[in-house]
């Protein structure tokens, strides 16, 4: 399908999750500090190995990437991002990201949402890439605008918190943003 992702930007370096990934896989689900992780992750440190393995599966059979967001500097995992709900015949997906608290502010959300998108509407062979965000998570909405995406209106209701419905943003890249923006810099 395409080679492993692996891309350096901001102080990341933003690659697949790999076996060297699994203790601190581990320590975040034991310290139930899973903001890191992208959904679906492991709920006890006995499912690590499996979900590790099943990432890559995911990649393999075309439904996507997960990828680890790395600080350069220490070499901690300080965040995850994805594409997925990926139509590779479509050539669309959407991208989400989460980001540990103590890691917040620094803009490594919004450098990997960038540089994610680029990547997916190039070497990835998408032409259009999604974001949603719930209009209470202003961070979130900055992030999706400081990462070049392009509002395109309201989902209502569309999000569901267990506790009650939430409306959500829709941001989208498409490759003439891509290309807007090589000119600019």
């Amino acid at each position: 399908m395409f080679a492993p992702v692996q891309i350096v930007s901001g102080g990341l370096e933003i690659r697949e999750f790999g076996p060297q990934d699994a203790a601190q896989v581990a320590a975040f689900v034991a310290a139930d500090d899973r903001t890191a992780l992208p959904p679906g992750s492991p709920q006890t440190v006995a499912d690590v190995n499996e979900w590790m393995t099943g990432i890559v599966r995911r990649r393999l059979d075309g439904d996507g990437v997960l990828l680890a967001l790395v600080d350069v500097a220490g070499g901690e995992i300080v965040g995850s991002i994805g594409l997925r709900d990926v139509d590779w015949k479509a050539g669309r997906g959407e991208i989400g990201y989460g980001v540990r608290v103590s890691c917040r502010g620094r803009g490594h959300a919004s450098t990997a949402a960038r540089v994610v998108g680029r990547w997916a509407l190039t070497d990835g062979g998408l032409r259009r890439v999604q974001l949603h965000a719930r209009l209470d998570n202003v961070a979130s909405l900055r992030v999706a605008e400081k990462a070049g995406y392009q509002r395109e209106g309201t989902l209502r209701m569309a999000d569901w918190d267990g506790e009650k419905a939430h409306d959500l943003a829709v941001f989208s890249m498409i490759g003439t943003d891509v290309e807007a923006g090589d000119a600019t810099r």
